[in-house]
């Protein structure tokens, strides 16, 4: 979403837009202290992997670290803004992630959880507020 140019990394600017757009409050000198500490490779660049330890390291208040990170990486894919994201971005952030999970599994996972809207998209936040509390 915040990928202008679609190489798979974000610059600088690009990092404030997508924290700020996930409702973080964070100034630009914390975001080149980000910058910093999670640009292991120092390309000026983060990749996909690097934005999630950023979101799991930047506090949010009133939610557990777990659940935090799990729905800022969802927020991403919520491209309507409406806390839903379609099943096909789910998929790819599961491979994103390293989970390998088949068709049927994230199938399952959706249907147990009832987050699967009329319109077949998913409600991220029942998904993961179901998944947690199982």
């Amino acid at each position: 979403m915040v990928d202008d140019d679609g190489d798979g990394s974000i610059t600088r600017s690009e990092l404030g837009v997508c924290l700020r757009a996930m409702q973080y409050s964070i100034s630009n000198s914390e975001i080149n202290d980000l910058m910093k500490k999670f640009d292991s490779d120092r390309t000026d660049r983060i990749n996909f992997p690097q934005l999630l330890q950023i979101i799991a390291a930047t506090d949010q208040p009133n939610l557990t670290k777990q659940t935090q990170t799990i729905l800022s990486a969802l927020k991403l894919f919520d491209t309507q803004n409406d806390e839903t994201i379609s099943e096909n971005d789910f998929r790819f952030l599961m491979q994103q992630t390293g989970e390998q999970l088949s068709k049927d599994s994230v199938d399952d996972m959706i249907t147990a959880t009832d987050a699967r809207t009329k319109n077949g998209r998913i409600q991220y936040r029942k998904l993961v507020s179901t998944l947690i509390h199982l």
